[in-house]
């Protein structure tokens, strides 16, 4: 055999050796660290099925990791668990002497409960600043497919819960610098389920380096029964929805310190019993967020119902940050569509019986609201009762 095929075939089986020596080493020692990490992190603890991590292409992938609140260490109902977690990194632009990576979560579930009422103001991390410490990185592409996120609040009667689930979503060109993102924005699309009837959608742009917050969004919720809201309903108000929809709509961008847009809920054949207080007010008290107060609901008698709540107000605290900011407009958009589109139900119901011509000339008037409704047969036999006893 020639001098040069036996080196060559020595050097193929050297690196073969070292491969293998490698490929064997490295995952026992990644197991090792990634325990390490989840175990000696401040409130938390997890575990996990197994770790493995590839050389070529270079990656990284957890499967069943679990996460649970310490010190209470509930392993049956974790914060979060997902069936796998992995990160791919794109070797061509570590010879550049940059991190890019993408990320792929597959069945995540994030459970969020409320134990106790959350301080007015609480302190927000300076994300832009921390991102300037770490090392330049992009990550390409983030996607969570077939997720779950539950929100319980225990401080309140009946527990309510909101839970999204079959979540879809993707977040392109995230990065720790701003000449890696190339000129073009962060964004978050996705699609779920709301409950067990409605569907969410969402898309959100936005440039985490901007000296004043810059993002812009839409969301919309559709088809959801309001029967699903009986937990958050009828604790504060003694009311029952047993019929009916609810879509909303929203709009938002914030340039230069301000932000603007609207918020349209639309209530289809809903059906309430009657109160003596406002039920949207109600709704509002028991879940506003009263951190970010951007929405004007200023309009005397306005038909919520019908009408587009307007998004107004500036973003000029030097300690307000994107993430944040962003999650606390979608969130209230959601909490001010609920409560806006109940405010005028049910509706007030008029004295006597109107024509149609009578109803719709009332609807005109500036200060009468939605159209009144209509005395049952039994309503106007107990007020002529009422009436001939007085």
């Amino acid at each position: 055999m020639p001098r040069w095929l036996r080196r060559s075939l020595l050097a193929v089986t050297i690196v073969i050796v070292v491969v293998v020596i490698i490929r064997l080493v490295l995952d026992p020692v990644a197991t090792h660290y990634t325990r390490q990490a989840l175990n000696d992190a401040e409130g938390i603890r997890g575990d996990f099925h197994s770790v493995h991590v590839t050389v070529f292409p270079p990656g990284y992938q957890i499967r069943r990791i679990k996460i649970v609140e310490h010190p209470r260490d509930d392993w049956k109902h974790p914060l979060f668990y997902a069936e796998r977690v992995a990160v791919r990194v794109d070797w061509r632009a570590l010879f550049h002497g940059r991190l890019a990576a993408g990320a792929r979560l597959d069945e995540p579930k994030l459970v969020i409960t409320t134990r106790e009422k959350a301080p007015e103001k609480a302190g927000i991390p300076d994300v832009r600043a921390a991102l300037g410490r770490v090392t330049p990185a992009r990550v390409d592409r983030v996607e969570i497919r077939d997720g779950e996120v539950l929100y319980r609040d225990l401080t309140a009667p009946r527990t309510p819960e909101i839970w999204l689930h079959d979540i879809e979503m993707a977040m392109e060109n995230l990065t720790t610098r701003p000449k890696l993102a190339g000129g073009r924005p962060v964004t978050v699309s996705g699609r779920a389920k709301l409950g067990r009837s409605g569907t969410v959608t969402l898309f959100v742009s936005a440039n985490p380096f901007a000296n004043k917050l810059a993002f812009e969004g839409e969301a919309a919720v559709k088809g959801w029964r309001v029967a699903e809201l009986f937990d958050l309903i009828e604790p504060a108000t003694d009311l029952q929805t047993p019929k009916g929809t609810l879509d909303l709509f929203a709009e938002f961008k914030a340039a230069a310190g301000a932000i603007s847009g609207g918020v349209k809920p639309v209530l289809k054949n809903v059906e309430v019993r009657p109160t003596e207080d406002n039920l949207g007010n109600k709704l509002k008290a028991w879940i506003a967020d009263e951190g970010l107060d951007l929405f004007s609901d200023r309009v005397p008698q306005r038909n919520a119902v019908a009408t587009v709540v307007p998004i107004k107000g500036k973003l000029e605290d030097p300690d307000i940050q994107l993430w944040p900011t962003v999650l606390g407009v979608v969130r209230n958009s959601f909490v001010e569509g609920i409560s806006s589109g109940f405010t005028h139900l049910p509706p007030k119901t008029a004295d006597k019986p109107q024509g149609k011509i009578e109803q719709a000339k009332d609807a005109l008037k500036k200060d009468e609201g939605p159209p009144k409704a209509q005395p049952t047969a039994q309503e106007q036999k107990q007020k002529q009762q009422k009436d001939e006893k007085q």
